[in-house]
Protein backbone atom coordinates (compact mmCIF):
# COMPACT_ATOMS: atom_id res chain seq x y z
CA UNK A 1 0.00 0.00 0.00
CA UNK A 2 1.16 3.43 -0.97
CA UNK A 3 0.61 5.07 2.18
CA UNK A 4 2.33 1.90 4.39
CA UNK A 5 5.31 2.86 2.13
CA UNK A 6 5.50 6.55 3.46
CA UNK A 7 5.21 6.98 6.52
CA UNK A 8 8.54 7.87 7.20
CA UNK A 9 8.55 10.38 4.68
CA UNK A 10 5.36 11.47 6.12
CA UNK A 11 6.19 11.51 9.59
CA UNK A 12 9.22 14.32 8.17
CA UNK A 13 6.44 16.40 6.22
CA UNK A 14 4.88 17.08 9.30
CA UNK A 15 4.55 20.63 10.36
CA UNK A 16 3.45 21.53 13.74
CA UNK A 17 1.73 24.89 14.27
CA UNK A 18 0.35 26.30 17.33
CA UNK A 19 -3.08 28.06 17.58
CA UNK A 20 -3.88 31.79 16.09
CA UNK A 21 -1.73 34.66 15.93
CA UNK A 22 1.33 31.81 17.11
CA UNK A 23 4.31 30.46 16.16
CA UNK A 24 5.23 27.57 13.85
CA UNK A 25 7.69 24.94 14.10
CA UNK A 26 8.68 21.63 11.81
CA UNK A 27 10.20 18.57 11.41
CA UNK A 28 10.95 18.77 7.79
CA UNK A 29 11.75 17.10 4.98
CA UNK A 30 15.89 16.65 3.92
CA UNK A 31 15.92 18.68 0.69
CA UNK A 32 18.71 21.56 -0.86
CA UNK A 33 18.31 21.55 -4.13
CA UNK A 34 15.51 21.63 -6.56
CA UNK A 35 15.22 20.10 -10.11
CA UNK A 36 12.57 22.16 -12.01
CA UNK A 37 10.95 20.14 -15.27
CA UNK A 38 8.39 21.64 -17.28
CA UNK A 39 6.76 20.08 -20.52
CA UNK A 40 9.51 22.08 -22.81
CA UNK A 41 12.44 22.76 -20.63
CA UNK A 42 14.21 22.15 -16.50
CA UNK A 43 16.57 23.61 -14.62
CA UNK A 44 18.22 22.63 -11.57
CA UNK A 45 18.80 25.28 -8.61
CA UNK A 46 21.16 25.04 -5.65
CA UNK A 47 19.55 27.73 -2.77
CA UNK A 48 21.87 28.62 -0.01
CA UNK A 49 21.21 26.37 3.71
CA UNK A 50 20.66 30.24 5.56
CA UNK A 51 19.74 32.19 3.43
CA UNK A 52 16.87 29.73 1.67
CA UNK A 53 17.76 31.67 -1.58
CA UNK A 54 17.55 29.53 -5.26
CA UNK A 55 20.05 30.31 -8.16
CA UNK A 56 19.28 29.46 -11.39
CA UNK A 57 21.43 28.14 -13.59
CA UNK A 58 19.53 27.32 -16.68
CA UNK A 59 20.64 27.36 -20.92
CA UNK A 60 16.37 28.51 -21.17
CA UNK A 61 13.84 31.47 -19.55
CA UNK A 62 12.81 29.56 -16.14
CA UNK A 63 11.86 32.61 -14.12
CA UNK A 64 13.68 32.62 -9.97
CA UNK A 65 10.57 31.52 -7.92
CA UNK A 66 8.92 33.59 -5.26
CA UNK A 67 10.31 32.96 -1.89
CA UNK A 68 8.09 33.93 1.10
CA UNK A 69 9.06 35.23 4.06
CA UNK A 70 8.14 32.12 6.83
CA UNK A 71 8.93 33.45 9.54
CA UNK A 72 5.91 36.20 10.19
CA UNK A 73 3.39 34.90 12.72
CA UNK A 74 -0.51 33.91 11.21
CA UNK A 75 -2.44 36.59 10.95
CA UNK A 76 -6.20 36.01 12.57
CA UNK A 77 -8.13 34.31 10.74
CA UNK A 78 -12.43 33.39 10.85
CA UNK A 79 -13.38 29.99 12.40
CA UNK A 80 -16.03 28.69 10.11
CA UNK A 81 -18.31 25.29 9.97
CA UNK A 82 -19.01 23.97 6.86
CA UNK A 83 -21.92 21.15 6.92
CA UNK A 84 -21.26 18.32 4.12
CA UNK A 85 -23.98 16.59 2.48
CA UNK A 86 -24.41 13.73 4.97
CA UNK A 87 -24.22 16.05 7.83
CA UNK A 88 -20.72 16.17 9.07
CA UNK A 89 -20.11 19.73 11.09
CA UNK A 90 -16.13 20.43 9.10
CA UNK A 91 -14.60 23.16 11.10
CA UNK A 92 -12.47 25.78 8.84
CA UNK A 93 -10.08 28.44 9.32
CA UNK A 94 -10.95 31.50 6.67
CA UNK A 95 -8.99 34.58 5.48
CA UNK A 96 -11.13 36.81 3.19
CA UNK A 97 -9.01 38.35 0.67
CA UNK A 98 -8.87 38.42 -3.04
CA UNK A 99 -11.60 37.12 -5.72
CA UNK A 100 -8.96 33.80 -6.06
CA UNK A 101 -9.88 31.49 -3.01
CA UNK A 102 -7.49 28.90 -2.25
CA UNK A 103 -8.91 25.38 -0.34
CA UNK A 104 -6.21 24.21 1.50
CA UNK A 105 -6.42 20.64 2.36
CA UNK A 106 -3.81 18.86 5.01
CA UNK A 107 -3.01 15.17 4.37
CA UNK A 108 -4.72 12.27 6.44
CA UNK A 109 -3.93 10.61 9.50
CA UNK A 110 -2.33 7.22 9.69
CA UNK A 111 -4.04 5.02 12.89
CA UNK A 112 -2.23 2.31 12.43
CA UNK A 113 1.33 2.90 13.92
CA UNK A 114 3.87 0.96 11.12
CA UNK A 115 7.57 0.27 11.77
CA UNK A 116 8.24 3.51 11.91
CA UNK A 117 6.13 4.36 14.46
CA UNK A 118 2.38 6.13 14.53
CA UNK A 119 2.09 9.51 12.68
CA UNK A 120 1.21 12.89 14.63
CA UNK A 121 -2.58 14.01 14.29
CA UNK A 122 -2.73 15.96 11.05
CA UNK A 123 -5.37 18.67 10.75
CA UNK A 124 -5.63 22.28 8.83
CA UNK A 125 -2.86 23.30 11.51
CA UNK A 126 -0.13 21.28 10.08
CA UNK A 127 -0.45 23.98 6.78
CA UNK A 128 -1.20 26.85 8.25
CA UNK A 129 2.37 28.22 7.46
CA UNK A 130 1.56 27.80 4.00
CA UNK A 131 -1.98 29.04 4.33
CA UNK A 132 -1.03 32.06 6.33
CA UNK A 133 1.69 32.91 4.04
CA UNK A 134 -0.47 32.40 0.86
CA UNK A 135 -3.55 34.77 2.52
CA UNK A 136 -0.67 37.21 3.38
CA UNK A 137 -0.67 37.58 -0.29
CA UNK A 138 -4.01 38.50 -0.73
CA UNK A 139 -5.70 35.38 -1.67
CA UNK A 140 -8.81 34.27 -0.22
CA UNK A 141 -7.63 31.17 1.77
CA UNK A 142 -10.34 28.27 3.39
CA UNK A 143 -8.70 25.44 4.94
CA UNK A 144 -10.42 22.74 6.33
CA UNK A 145 -9.56 19.88 8.86
CA UNK A 146 -11.28 16.44 7.08
CA UNK A 147 -13.74 14.77 9.58
CA UNK A 148 -12.56 12.82 11.84
CA UNK A 149 -9.42 15.56 12.17
CA UNK A 150 -8.59 18.40 14.12
CA UNK A 151 -11.74 19.88 15.17
CA UNK A 152 -14.12 18.59 13.16
CA UNK A 153 -16.89 16.51 13.52
CA UNK A 154 -17.15 12.31 12.65
CA UNK A 155 -15.39 9.63 12.08
CA UNK A 156 -12.24 8.95 10.08
CA UNK A 157 -12.71 8.00 7.03
CA UNK A 158 -10.46 8.61 3.77
CA UNK A 159 -12.60 8.12 0.82
CA UNK A 160 -15.20 10.44 2.68
CA UNK A 161 -12.80 12.83 2.00
CA UNK A 162 -14.48 13.37 -1.11
CA UNK A 163 -17.75 14.43 0.65
CA UNK A 164 -15.17 17.26 2.61
CA UNK A 165 -14.09 18.66 -0.23
CA UNK A 166 -17.16 19.53 -2.16
CA UNK A 167 -18.97 20.91 0.84
CA UNK A 168 -16.01 23.30 1.20
CA UNK A 169 -15.81 23.90 -2.47
CA UNK A 170 -19.74 24.72 -2.57
CA UNK A 171 -19.30 27.00 0.76
CA UNK A 172 -16.87 29.09 -1.44
CA UNK A 173 -19.50 29.10 -4.15
CA UNK A 174 -21.82 30.45 -2.07
CA UNK A 175 -19.63 33.23 -0.85
CA UNK A 176 -19.87 34.21 -4.47
CA UNK A 177 -16.01 32.40 -5.26
CA UNK A 178 -15.62 31.79 -8.94
CA UNK A 179 -12.35 30.76 -8.49
CA UNK A 180 -11.34 27.88 -6.91
CA UNK A 181 -7.67 26.58 -6.39
CA UNK A 182 -6.88 23.42 -4.50
CA UNK A 183 -3.73 23.38 -2.16
CA UNK A 184 -3.32 19.81 -1.72
CA UNK A 185 -1.14 18.49 0.65
CA UNK A 186 0.23 14.81 0.29
CA UNK A 187 -3.48 12.69 1.22
CA UNK A 188 -5.45 15.79 -0.21
CA UNK A 189 -4.08 16.20 -3.35
CA UNK A 190 -4.76 12.69 -4.23
CA UNK A 191 -8.79 13.04 -3.39
CA UNK A 192 -9.00 16.33 -4.82
CA UNK A 193 -8.27 15.46 -8.37
CA UNK A 194 -10.38 12.02 -7.95
CA UNK A 195 -13.21 14.44 -6.70
CA UNK A 196 -12.83 16.88 -10.06
CA UNK A 197 -12.77 13.79 -12.00
CA UNK A 198 -15.54 12.23 -10.73
CA UNK A 199 -18.56 15.37 -10.11
CA UNK A 200 -19.70 17.60 -12.95
CA UNK A 201 -20.61 20.44 -10.26
CA UNK A 202 -16.31 20.42 -9.04
CA UNK A 203 -14.25 21.93 -11.50
CA UNK A 204 -11.23 23.32 -9.84
CA UNK A 205 -9.37 25.90 -11.66
CA UNK A 206 -6.09 24.79 -10.13
CA UNK A 207 -4.52 21.88 -8.31
CA UNK A 208 -1.54 21.56 -6.27
CA UNK A 209 0.04 18.32 -5.77
CA UNK A 210 1.92 18.65 -2.78
CA UNK A 211 3.68 15.17 -2.55
CA UNK A 212 0.29 13.68 -3.20
CA UNK A 213 0.26 9.77 -3.69
CA UNK A 214 -1.04 8.44 -6.87
CA UNK A 215 -3.19 5.98 -4.44
CA UNK A 216 -4.44 6.61 -0.98
CA UNK A 217 -6.58 4.31 0.97
CA UNK A 218 -9.02 3.54 -2.00
CA UNK A 219 -8.63 7.20 -4.04
CA UNK A 220 -6.48 6.24 -7.03
CA UNK A 221 -5.66 9.52 -10.16
CA UNK A 222 -3.86 7.22 -11.94
CA UNK A 223 -7.06 6.29 -13.93
CA UNK A 224 -8.43 9.92 -14.26
CA UNK A 225 -5.72 12.45 -14.26
CA UNK A 226 -5.23 12.76 -17.78
CA UNK A 227 -9.07 13.63 -17.60
CA UNK A 228 -8.43 16.79 -15.35
CA UNK A 229 -8.72 20.02 -17.71
CA UNK A 230 -7.19 22.61 -14.78
CA UNK A 231 -3.43 23.14 -14.64
CA UNK A 232 -1.77 20.71 -12.14
CA UNK A 233 1.21 21.91 -10.17
CA UNK A 234 3.49 18.81 -8.85
CA UNK A 235 5.65 19.04 -5.95
CA UNK A 236 8.10 16.09 -4.76
CA UNK A 237 11.11 15.33 -2.74
CA UNK A 238 13.97 13.39 -3.51
CA UNK A 239 13.98 12.31 0.72
CA UNK A 240 10.73 9.54 -0.53
CA UNK A 241 8.89 8.09 -3.52
CA UNK A 242 7.29 11.54 -4.28
CA UNK A 243 9.93 12.07 -6.88
CA UNK A 244 9.24 9.91 -8.96
CA UNK A 245 5.75 9.61 -8.22
CA UNK A 246 5.03 13.62 -9.10
CA UNK A 247 7.05 13.08 -12.22
CA UNK A 248 4.87 9.92 -12.72
CA UNK A 249 1.87 12.29 -12.68
CA UNK A 250 3.13 15.30 -14.27
CA UNK A 251 3.43 12.63 -17.50
CA UNK A 252 0.29 11.83 -17.50
CA UNK A 253 -1.66 14.80 -16.75
CA UNK A 254 -3.32 16.71 -19.85
CA UNK A 255 -2.51 20.16 -18.50
CA UNK A 256 0.79 20.17 -16.17
CA UNK A 257 1.94 23.52 -14.64
CA UNK A 258 5.09 21.92 -13.97
CA UNK A 259 7.00 19.60 -11.70
CA UNK A 260 9.33 20.82 -8.73
CA UNK A 261 11.46 18.16 -7.06
CA UNK A 262 13.19 19.01 -3.42
CA UNK A 263 16.58 16.97 -2.65
CA UNK A 264 17.73 15.90 1.10
CA UNK A 265 18.94 18.58 3.30
CA UNK A 266 22.27 17.80 6.15
CA UNK A 267 20.75 16.12 9.54
CA UNK A 268 19.04 18.72 11.37
CA UNK A 269 18.29 21.67 8.80
CA UNK A 270 14.25 21.38 8.60
CA UNK A 271 12.19 22.03 4.59
CA UNK A 272 10.09 24.86 6.27
CA UNK A 273 13.28 26.76 7.59
CA UNK A 274 15.10 26.29 4.19
CA UNK A 275 12.62 25.97 1.66
CA UNK A 276 9.63 26.62 3.51
CA UNK A 277 9.21 30.10 1.88
CA UNK A 278 10.05 28.92 -1.64
CA UNK A 279 7.37 26.48 -1.71
CA UNK A 280 4.78 28.86 -0.42
CA UNK A 281 6.20 31.02 -3.09
CA UNK A 282 5.66 28.66 -6.02
CA UNK A 283 1.76 28.15 -4.91
CA UNK A 284 1.82 32.05 -4.89
CA UNK A 285 3.36 31.77 -8.66
CA UNK A 286 0.88 28.91 -9.61
CA UNK A 287 -1.91 31.37 -8.55
CA UNK A 288 -0.99 34.23 -10.35
CA UNK A 289 -0.58 32.43 -13.65
CA UNK A 290 -3.81 30.99 -13.02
Amino acid sequence: MQRARFVATLAALTLVATACGATSSSTGVEGITITTTTNASSATTTPSVAAAESTFATTTAIPQPTVLDMTIEPSGWEDVTITTEDGISLYARFWPGNDVAVLAGHDFDNPAPGSSGQRPPQSSENVLPYSAAIAREGFTVLSIDFRGHGQSAGEYDVQASQQDLAAAYAWLEAKGYETIVMMGWVGSGTSAVVLDAARDDIEFDGIAMLFSPPQDTGLDFNRVIAEIEAPLLFIGSNAGPTASWSKRAEAKAANSHGVFIFERVPTGVTFLDVYGGELAGRMVDFLNAI
